[in-house]
């Protein structure tokens, strides 16, 4: 087996049991298991560094594809999630400083700015972090949490699709909660809804049927599916009060590389992914329904919760 990945198996992040029923073993040997004991979806066998996702992208490279968003000529293709994102933030904040963890490139962070918060944010991938410092004259902090040192109290931490790549989700939570949090301050996390793969998983298993193009539970590299249980279970291990928690529409994803074979994030025209984006639209309403009926939601690609200190 390859030093990348794992040779031991590793305890539940969230309760640090060690007991779990497999789900899933990835061609790379990885294991998606769920913990016996607080019921989270994680990787028991995993990758040494899941931070270490995209690898290292020339300025070159990032500035050519970026360029036509930092030009104001195209909007990123999250630019609409964001929004709905800052409309959760901006009902619960109680100030207008914003560190966002996980920050990629800094798009959200530049909303935000927009908006009158005050931003800086920590970032693994030292050419994103890079470019977010270049190009949208961000304040970001290169490297893992564990290995920068965050300044300041902030209002508003958020982690948003980061999350499931947090090897010590509570630990550097609690961290993050005690020594950089105001105490009035929030919380929201938006993850992948680890329901979501599970029904991809089964469906495909069982009869063949896949939801989604890629394949379930990808990339391998995560290290913890959550759903909304398992977010509301790591909430309350930092003794923080649930603000609100839901499911976000699907984002529409970019679909410029079987057009131009590039993997851009420019915002799709309306026209191109058309019956993909109804499909998973159709989806999370049905999740939602299921929600409404049994508390569980399979068909919604994502879910979040915000939480601030009891």
């Amino acid at each position: 087996m390859s030093s990348t990945y794992a040779t031991k198996s590793f305890s539940c992040p969230l309760c640090n049991e060690t007991n779990y029923t497999k789900i899933k073993t990835f061609s790379d040997e990885v294991i998606v298991g769920k913990c016996i004991s607080c019921g989270l979806a994680y990787t028991p066998k995993r990758h040494n560094t899941p931070e270490d996702l995209f690898g290292e992208i020339s300025m070159d490279n990032l500035q050519m594809m970026y360029s036509p968003i930092l030009e104001g000529k195209k909007k990123h293709f999250r630019e609409k999630i964001f929004n709905k994102y800052l409309l959760k933030i901006k009902k619960y904040a109680t100030g207008l400083n914003h560190l966002d963890i996980g920050c990629a490139h800094g798009f959200f962070m530049n909303i935000t700015r927009a908006h009158g918060f005050k931003v800086a944010g920590v970032e693994p991938n030292e050419s994103m972090g890079d470019f977010g410092k270049k190009y949208l004259d961000l304040e970001i902090y290169t490297g893992t949490l564990d290995n920068v040192t965050v300044k300041a109290k902030w209002d508003v931490i958020t982690f948003t699709d980061s999350l499931e790549y947090f090897k010590n989700p509570v630990g550097d939570l609690s961290s993050l909660v005690n020594n950089n949090l105001n105490d009035d301050g929030i919380i929201f996390i938006k993850v992948p809804n680890g329901d979501y793969f599970y029904a991809r998983h089964i469906l495909k298993q069982k009869i063949g049927f896949s939801l989604g193009g890629a394949e379930a539970y990808s990339p391998s590299k995560r290290v913890a599916h959550y759903n909304n249980k398992t977010l509301e279970k790591l909430a309350l291990s930092l003794n923080m009060k649930v603000l609100d928690k839901g499911f976000f529409l699907p984002i529409n994803s970019p679909v410029w590389f079987k057009y131009v074979g590039l993997h851009l994030e420019i915002e799709n025209p309306w026209w191109m992914g058309m019956k993909e984006n109804i499909f998973r639209k159709s989806l999370h309403y049905l999740g939602l329904f299921e929600f409404l009926i049994f508390r569980k939601n399979h068909f919604s690609q994502s879910v979040y919760i915000v939480a601030k200190k009891k």
